[in-house]
């Protein structure tokens, strides 16, 4: 199947993630169910410290190298982790508890969407394989600990209607418009934070990480993983 990878570059962006994240738990929160607040808050924790572990292990190896050069191992894939965060919960919402069987359906659903969106990065060589397994295994945990979390709480017909279409609208307005779908310069960030914080003129280049070198020449960040 010959299918454009870009697709899947803005539903696992933090752009698009986070967004959703506050917005699903709030609409949870919304409905004065007691538990509610504890659940929400356990997801958001969860998807807080999935992220900041996945920015810590860019900004470890921006700027002191760490990583394991036989794997080709730099850092978590920071798209798998966040679409794990977020699809599984997002898709397993809408359907009541009680539906246990088609609840588990929408999970699986959203669990191959997000695998999918891990799957790209490799595709459109934004990280090697060892990055979107180790994303999806921090993914992973994010995703049990909010599915688990919220396993008692939905969504209301009209709330899943009103996220459905927003996400929708997003999504197209995106996927139609210009082909260099809008992106946080979140790397760039992290690279630049992690040079400062260990004293380099430059972060840690890929390229020459794997041959056993450290920096590069001002201007050569096109090996960036994302």
């Amino acid at each position: 199947m010959d299918w454009d990878w870009r697709w899947f570059v803005v539903p696992g962006s933090a752009l698009c993630v986070l967004p959703l994240v506050l917005l699903l738990g709030l609409l949870v929160l919304r409905k004065n169910d007691p538990g509610a607040r504890v659940a929400v808050g356990r997801w958001w924790a969860a998807v807080v410290a999935g992220a900041m572990l996945a920015g810590a292990s860019k900004i470890a190896f921006y700027g002191w190298g760490v990583g394991v050069r036989a794997w080709d191992l730099t850092c978590f894939s920071g798209h798998t982790v966040l679409a794990l965060s977020l699809w599984p919960v997002a898709l397993a919402l809408p359907v009541p508890p009680a539906r246990r069987f088609l609840r588990n359906v929408a999970t699986t659903a959203g669990i191959v969407f997000a695998l999918l969106i891990g799957l790209s990065r490799i595709e459109l060589r934004a990280h090697p394989v060892s990055e979107v397994i180790a994303g999806a295994l921090l993914g992973g945990i994010v995703a049990a600990v909010g599915l688990h979390a919220l396993r008692r709480q939905w969504l209301s017909p009209p709330r899943t209607a009103a996220v459905a279409v927003l996400v929708s609208a997003t999504l197209l307005a995106t996927w139609l418009g210009d082909a260099r779908y809008p992106m946080l310069p979140s790397e760039r960030w992290l690279a630049t934070a992690a040079a400062h914080l260990s004293g380099r003129d430059e972060p840690v280049d890929r390229g020459h990480w794997r041959k056993g070198g450290t920096v590069i020449s001002p201007g050569a960040d096109a090996a960036l993983p994302r």
